[in-house]
């Protein structure tokens, strides 16, 4: 059988897109509210999800070794997500 890059990699992150209100369960459940996005750094350049009216950003790491920062950006500030992309093994 082969192996498939993405099976290696797997996933760090947990990302969650949801309405305001829903703030308080999302933090319950280990997740950290973006202040206005989620920035990630990727070797080509610099992913940016910008706010959606009426809807917040909440990330949940799920590896160690992934740093969330809350930083300026292009729109205005986001978490900034570090380690996203350990090298496969």
């Amino acid at each position: 059988m082969g192996s498939h890059l993405a099976g290696k990699l797997g996933c760090v992150v947990l990302l969650a897109t949801h309405e305001a209100e829903l703030t308080d369960f999302y933090t319950r459940l280990g997740f950290t509210l973006s202040p206005d996005g989620i920035g990630i750094p990727m070797p080509t350049g610099f992913i940016c999800h910008g706010p959606i009216k009426g809807f917040r950003f909440s990330v949940k790491p799920l590896r160690t070794g992934v740093q969330m920062k809350a930083m300026p950006t292009l729109y205005e500030r986001q978490l900034v997500l570090q380690g996203v992309l350990p090298l496969p093994r």
